[in-house]
Parts: structure tokens; sequence; C-alpha cells
């Protein structure tokens, strides 16, 4: 078989604006005055790896705020990126310079005690190249159907000397001129105009670019011919604005594809994205967002976390962040904090900018302070520094090493296998024959490896996908459990299942527990497989497929469970084990309790153990 054609869709340019605001102490209207001068007068700024010299520009729905222009770049590898964030951040310093010579602060959007704070709220626009009318469709459609997750992503709030307003975004809270995307069935001139038709009728306006997706553009930022998105608030840092880029540029890379291969986003309801929006827009990442379900209308609404919704937008990015060849380091100021949060049993990590302040408004109080943050923009260096990581080291060292291995797992992607099915076969026929004392010793190794043609194991969270489905028979429960067991490694379920809904996560722990008559009770920490205890449970396994160990025990003994399960090893005859839910709860007077609970899952009939 003859390779005929190979396709990759490689990255497009991006124009970035880096949006900031100005606060002039003691003066009502001193920072729109101070922008008209520097606007009149703007300092030197470098050029980016394109060679383009960056621009400082304004705007007359936000006074109070200035952007940062780097032109039209690429961000096709890491070296670039670095170069370009090095420029960028170089820029950003010195209008912060000139903002103070002219008797001014640069600051992150969000200053409360800005005369008018609405003056000077303003996003990091990101604008992507796109080479025609299709691929403009698609990738406004799919990052339409992104919004929720992407608002809870970058949502920046109000901060002030008494810390960080609670919600997601500020900006969009307040805003009058931005409104949701409308899907496109097409960009041809007619149907933009039937758009514009319905956002009179609907929102009172008729501009396109009022949308949280511009699919003509930004005109005011000299990006006529990209597709704007504006759903990201201003970042303080220009590693989180360049960290926002590279996923920008992993949409575009993904509607470039789907627009190849004659695909389509699909149409999620007006109402349903504006319902998500709202909620991202109100709660940020403590989001419960709505779950699409216009195909099966009969079930009852399921939600999801936002911070699920990010994690599941990661996922599907995967393949074109290995394009671009996206490293841990810039990626970990979106994801890490996210992944720490949601598998975690200990609070305040950071998961966006929103929480970084917070926390460093907890460890000093006088960290957002307009002269101290002012003072970090004027530096290129902190600029550039991962403080959300450096934050989430601070909490949780162990949690934050293991969330980076996580990461750099997912993005390094699986190991290629050589395709032998060409190759030349020797003939054995007069080599030995095997000595047959070692089969039984081949007989033992797992599942998955013994037969090549299965299907690949489920992963937790495909797992607890198929396990929602509504009316699920008992034999599907145990088989898909079955195939997740198929999985090396510890199998721990506490993780996807804290990321999910609090009531999707009861309902599937509701599914996966057997009956009564296979839950057996335990007192206190096992010792050993041979344990009374532990023997019921892996005779009630071995009977009917699947068991369950339940402790209901002092909470500062749950960590005594945990190490006594590791200490015991694997289960004899080829019984899995699963950690089900590992909690704490408070009981009566107070009382703080810890609940343990292990699926020990047997394998099916006449397979190796």
């Amino acid at each position: 078989m003859a390779l005929v054609a190979l396709y990759r869709s490689a990255p497009l340019r991006q124009r970035i604006s880096k949006g900031y605001s100005v606060y002039v102490p003691g003066h009502g209207r001193g920072a729109e005055e101070l922008v008209g001068s520097l606007l009149a007068g703007p300092p030197p700024l470098p050029a980016g790896p394109s060679g383009q010299p960056h621009t400082v520009r304004g705007s007359a729905r936000a006074r109070a705020a200035l952007w940062v222009d780097t032109g039209r770049v690429s961000l096709h590898d890491p070296t670039t990126r670095a170069r370009t964030a090095e420029a960028l951040a170089v820029s950003v310093a010195r209008v912060a310079a000139d903002v103070r010579r002219r008797g001014g602060l640069l600051l992150p959007t969000g200053w409360q005690q800005q005369p008018d704070p609405l003056a000077g709220l303003c996003a990091d626009l990101h604008s992507a190249e796109v080479l025609n009318p299709v691929q403009r469709e698609v990738f406004t459609n799919l990052v339409r159907e992104h919004t929720a997750s992407l608002i809870a992503l970058g949502g920046r709030q109000l901060y002030g000397p008494g810390g960080v307003a609670p919600g997601g975004s500020a900006r969009l809270s307040r805003s009058f001129d931005q409104v949701s995307t409308r899907y496109l069935d097409s960009c041809a001139p007619e149907h933009l105009e039937r758009v514009r038709t319905r956002l009179r009728q609907e929102e009172r306006v008729g501009r396109l670019e009022v949308m949280d997706v511009s699919p003509l553009g930004m005109p005011e930022a000299q990006a006529g011919e990209d597709v704007t998105v504006r759903l990201f608030d201003a970042q303080v840092t220009v590693a989180g604005t360049l960290a926002h880029a590279l996923l920008v540029q992993a949409l575009s890379m993904w509607s470039r594809d789907l627009e190849r291969t004659g695909r389509r986003v699909r149409q999620v309801p007006q109402f349903l994205l504006e319902q998500n929006r709202a909620r991202a827009v109100a709660h940020g990442l403590a989001a419960e967002l709505r779950v699409d379900q216009t195909r099966r209308t009969e079930e009852p609404p399921r939600t999801q976390s936002a911070g699920r919704a990010v994690r599941t937008l990661l996922s599907e990015l995967l393949p074109y962040l290995r394009q671009l060849d996206a490293t841990t380091d810039e990626l970990a100021p979106l994801f890490l904090g996210v992944e720490m949060a949601g598998s975690a049993a200990a609070s305040g990590f950071v998961r966006n900018e929103n929480d970084l302040l917070a926390h460093w408004h907890r460890e000093d109080r006088t960290a957002l302070a307009p002269e101290r943050l002012a003072q970090g923009l004027a530096s290129p260096d902190w600029l550039t520094a991962d403080h959300c990581g450096a934050s989430n080291r601070a909490v949780g060292h162990g949690s934050w090493a293991a969330a980076r291995v996580w990461l750099t797992d997912r993005l390094a992607g699986p190991a290629p296998q050589p395709d032998r099915r060409h190759e030349a076969q020797p003939d054995r026929r007069h080599e030995a024959q095997p000595d047959r004392r070692h089969e039984a010793q081949r007989d033992r190794r797992p599942e998955s490896r013994r037969e090549p043609g299965r299907p690949a194991p489920l992963t937790a969270d495909q797992l607890l996908d198929r396990l929602a489905r509504p009316d699920l028979p008992a034999p599907e429960v145990m088989d898909a459990l079955r195939s997740y067991c198929r999985a090396g490694g510890t199998l721990d379920l506490t993780r996807p299942l804290r990321s999910r809904g609090r009531d999707e996560a009861r309902a599937l722990r509701r599914v996966l527990r057997p009956r009564a008559g296979q839950r057996v009770r335990c007192e206190k920490p096992p010792v050993s497989w041979d344990d009374a205890t532990a023997t019921r449970a892996l005779r009630a396994a071995g009977e009917q497929g699947v068991a369950l160990m339940h402790w209901d025990l002092p909470a500062q003994d749950r960590a005594r469970v945990r190490e006594a399960l590791r200490g015991m090893g694997r289960a004899p005859g080829g019984v899995r084990t699963v950690l089900l839910t590992d909690t704490n709860y408070t009981a009566r007077e107070d009382e703080r309790r810890g609940t343990v609970e292990v699926l020990l899952v047997a394998p099916r009939e006449g397979t190796d153990r």
C-alpha cells in the first residue's frame, strides 16, 4: 500500500492585543487625559520576531484602557512563542514606564478605586488568521461552542485593598457592547446580513463586532480580515495571555481540519449557550454548566462543572497542542491549577488569575497595592513568570509536581508503535520448540497485552460518560467497569468524579455501588487479603463479579485505610481494586468522619487472572 497524501493543518498567524488600564491617583478624569496624551506621543516599542514593531492604541468604549498590539505573529514553535512573549513583555514595561513618567500607573484591569471602573475594564483580543470564508465560519462556530469554558478560564474580577470580588468576569457582567455569538450557517454576505438583522431585533445592535467572536475581526485593532476572539478578560501577566494565544491557535488548527474534511460544527441551541455563558460570567470556574442534550430530550437536565469542561477542552485540543510542540511550562498557567483543584482534597489552589490575586492578598494584605502591581508590570521578567505555578507549588508541592507529570504525560501522548504487518517473517520451522514450562508465565500477562485486537481500555472519563446513560443494564455496567480495570496502574475514580457536578457524581456512585448483599462493611484498616472482611469481599466479587468494601471511621483514620490498601498489594485471582470514594463529612455534634469505598472487580469467567 502506498501513501497517497498526508495532510497537516499548520498554524496560521495571530494578532495579540494585550490590555491594561491606567490609573491616576487623586484625579477624576486624569486617566482618560493621560491615555490621550500617550496615544498622541507613544513611546518607541520593540519589534517582535516578525520584525514588525509593536504599537499602542486605545478605544473610545474603554477610555482609561490601553492595548499593546503585536501585529500578526507566528506562534508555530516554543522558541518563536518565547521570543514573542519576551518582546511583548518589554513593550508592556516601556508603556508602564511612560505612564509613570506622565504621572499615572499602568495596572491590571479591574482596579476598584478607579473613578469609573468600567472605563478601565478591557479584554485581551486574539485575532486569528483565516484563509477562506468556510474557515471563518467553522472557526467562529467552534469557539462559540466553547464560550462558557473560555470565559470561566480567562475571567477577571474587580480587585482592591480589600481583596478580589467573587465571581467570574467583571467586564462581561457590566458590558453593554458585547453579546453572545450567533451560529453562522455561512459567511456569505447575504447570510451575515441576516445575522445583523437578528442582532438588531434581539439586542438592538447591528454590528457583528459586538459578538463574543467577531467573524469579520476588529477594524479598530487593524484585524479586519481575521476572526477576533473577545472572550478573555485582560490578564495580569504576559505569560497568561500567551497561554490563551496558544489555546486560540489550537482551536484554529482544529477548525481547519474540520473544514478540510468537509465537516461542520454542531449548532448548540442559543438559549443553552446564553444560559451557560451567564453562569460562567457570574461564577467563573465555580459555575455548573448545562450539558447539551438536544438529541435526548427525555432525559433530566445534566450539568458539569466549568473545571471539567476546561479539562475536556484540553483533551480535545491535545492533537493540535502536540503539533505546536506545546510545553508543560507554556500550558501550566491554564490547566495545572484546574487539575489540582479538581483532583485534590485540599483547597486553596490557584486556577486562574482571579485566584492568583486572591492568593496574593491572603498572603500579604498589601500585595494588591497599585504601586506594587505597577512595579511588577514594569519588569519583563515578572510579566513572563508563571505566578500561578509558583503559588500552587507553595500551597502543595506534591500536588503541583504530580499535576506537572500529568500534563507532561498528556502532551507526550502515546508512544508510536511500529507497523510490522509488511515485515518479512523469518522461517522458524527448524527452531526448537518453546519450553512448555514458561507458558504459565506468559498466561499471567495482563489482558490488555494478551489480545492485541481487543479495544483499548476505557479511561475514567469514558467510563463515567458511559455510566451516565439512562437505564443502563447491569451487564453493560459490568462490561464498562471491567474495560476500565484492564488499564494498568492505580485505578482511582475520586479525581474524575470530583470534577463533575455534585448531583451527577452522586448519581454515578449509585450506579457503581453493587447491591446490599455485595457490600462489606469494614471497621478498621485491613492487614492483608486474608483478613475476614477482605476474604468476604473477595468471595462476593468472585461470585457476583463485583463487591464493595466500605469504611466509615474518624476523619484522621482515612489515611490509614489508604496506606493499608497500598501495603496489601494486588488482590488475588486477578481481582482489581477501584477507589470510589475518599472524603470527609460532618456527623452529629460536628464530629468529623471519613468515608472510603473500594470496588473489587473480578475478571470475566474464562479470562486470564
